[in-house]
């Protein structure tokens, strides 16, 4: 058997932009195991694929205290050093991820030729292709993979098999959230994001849901994210009485959620989490994005829409704007229609 250690830590989308790959890994070499090392909140995605064996948490915000530096340091120690593995895989091409990999010990330290931060490569013992040519970030990935195992015939489809104890939450959740009973048809509306600027306003969500609501009669709206986010899905829940519109925000964890969006028929979004979930699922988004590229990191996948304001200042990666003229220069009715042509699309 060989042994693998994946180090993609977070975000919840760049673990999912990493699964394709180590998906491609585990059906090249049947026999592999993996490990992979991981922030505690996004710990239930990995085991979404069969070949992850364990999960090794990354508590970077213990690591940060001075007080609880020295016994996280050894724990973290403890834990990477318990298996022999026979490569490291660092899809983060950060310092703290290509260190992460130095502390396991093993010989074969594998990442991008070009990291992300460029001390990171002092510590591989083997650099990889992929990160020459810009791409989307699964593309990226891919290319790593294909380079590790010097193979170009790799299979990247990927199949997130249903987790049955976080689908029966899941559905517990939604139907709690809708009065008891599971709704036949239902969007996911999320309204949030990391950045500021990522994140358009609760009036122009509640816009759009009215809009397509009107066209729609009879779909339904789920207002999801975590519960620093329940904020801004309160406001638009204030606002659509009268609406079916109704909340789970902060009730999911990531199993949850990824289960309640694939019972979904819709997810309309930010660039955020969300949003590479229900594109890794198959479900149609349709997406908001203005200070990102989605070229690089937009939904992976072919139902969607995507919508980028047409003013000089878009994909600016800044996370602050006093202006947000992002937010102002995408029509709502656009929006509800084209998330309408993707709901008839699908039926």
């Amino acid at each position: 058997m060989k042994r693998y250690l994946i180090v993609k830590p977070s975000s919840l989308g760049d673990i999912l932009h990493a699964m394709p790959a180590v998906s491609a890994l585990a059906k090249a070499c049947p026999d592999a195991s993996v490990d992979w090392v991981v922030k505690p909140a996004f710990a239930d995605l990995p085991p979404y694929l069969p070949c992850v064996r364990r999960v090794i948490p990354f508590r970077d915000g213990r690591l940060r205290k001075p007080l609880q530096f020295l016994p996280e340091f050894f724990h973290l120690c403890s834990d990477l050093r318990r298996e022999h593995y026979d490569a490291v895989i660092d899809l983060q091409g950060l310092v703290r991820s290509a260190v992460i990999g130095r502390l396991t010990g093993c010989e074969l330290r594998c990442g991008p030729a070009t990291p992300r931060e460029r001390p990171a490569s002092k510590f591989y013992t083997r650099h990889l292709n992929g990160h020459e040519h810009p791409g989307h970030a699964v593309e990226i990935n891919n290319a790593l993979m294909k380079s590790f195992l010097g193979r170009e015939d790799l299979d990247f489809s990927l199949d997130l098999p249903v987790n049955v104890q976080s689908a029966a939450r899941a559905r517990e959740i939604v139907a709690a959230a809708f009065g008891g009973s599971l709704p036949e048809r239902f969007a996911v509306v999320a309204p949030g994001a990391r950045w500021a600027t990522k994140k358009w306003p609760a009036d122009f969500f509640f816009a759009v849901i009215l809009s397509l609501a009107r066209r729609d009669p009879g779909l339904k709206f789920l207002l999801a994210g975590t519960r620093d986010e329940a904020e801004d899905a309160n406001e638009i829940l204030s606002k659509s009485r009268g609406l079916p519109v109704a909340s789970a925000c902060g009730q999911t964890g990531v199993g949850e959620l990824l289960e309640a969006i694939r019972l979904s028929s819709l997810m309309i979004c930010n660039d955020s989490g969300p949003m590479h979930i229900a594109a890794a699922l198959g479900v149609p988004v349709a997406a908001m994005f203005g200070p990102t590229d989605p070229t690089l990191t937009g939904p992976y996948c072919e139902k969607k829409s995507v919508f980028i304001p047409e003013i000089a200042c878009n994909r600016c990666f800044l996370r602050y704007c006093k202006d947000s003229l992002c937010h102002a220069s995408v029509d709502p009715e656009a929006v509800a229609e084209a998330s309408f042509k993707l709901l008839t699309e699908r039926n």
